[in-house]
């Protein structure tokens, strides 16, 4: 069964100085997907990871997503596994707040709630389409640099909504990251 055929989704992220890999499971707790970082290892180590594929089976991409370089607010690029445009993930700033938008091929999600804890929807012009939840990975976990969250999509989701999704999803730790760079 395809990435796009479930529901619930759970990531579970190991972190380390170059790499922001995940493994995705479904609802019972079986591996569906995982992450893994691209680029160099020397480019990663300086400007972080700019680059994430989503497989769904050995040498199987279904999903790129790539950190662009820009000035100003962050844009990250969404592919679909043949590297052909899905949407953009655009960081809006605005009185106060950080505001996430996806641009889906002229349709506009947004990302509500608590986006930098993992506590948050997806909206768009048919109301919620997902949410997303921090679930605690465990004191060990944490201190390896493990972080795990849910994601709950609408069923009704077409299969490009749903890698727009996941790869919003994904894109907000390279944002995270580089928030957290530049902090230091």
């Amino acid at each position: 069964m395809t990435l796009f055929a479930h529901d619930v989704l759970i990531f579970q992220q190991t972190k380390n100085f170059s790499k922001n890999d995940f493994a995705i499971y479904d609802e019972a707790g079986q591996q569906v997907a995982h992450v893994e970082t691209g680029g160099s290892a020397l480019g990663r180590m300086f400007a972080g990871s700019r680059k994430l594929t989503v497989f769904d089976g050995p040498e199987n991409p279904v999903l790129k997503v790539e950190d662009t370089m820009t000035f100003g607010r962050d844009r990250l690029e969404l592919f679909d596994g043949q590297g052909n445009p899905l949407a953009s993930l655009v960081k809006r700033i605005t009185f106060f707040k950080t505001r996430l938008t996806i641009d889906l091929q002229g349709e506009e999600l947004d990302l509500t709630g608590d986006i930098w804890g993992f506590d948050f929807q997806v909206t768009g012009a048919a109301g919620v389409l997902a949410s997303v939840s921090r679930e605690w990975s465990g004191v060990g976990n944490a201190f390896l640099g493990k972080s795990t969250y849910a994601l709950r999509l609408a069923a009704e989701l077409t299969v490009p909504q749903r890698q727009a999704i996941i790869g919003a999803i994904i894109a907000l730790d390279l944002i995270r990251e580089k928030q957290q760079r530049n902090r230091n």
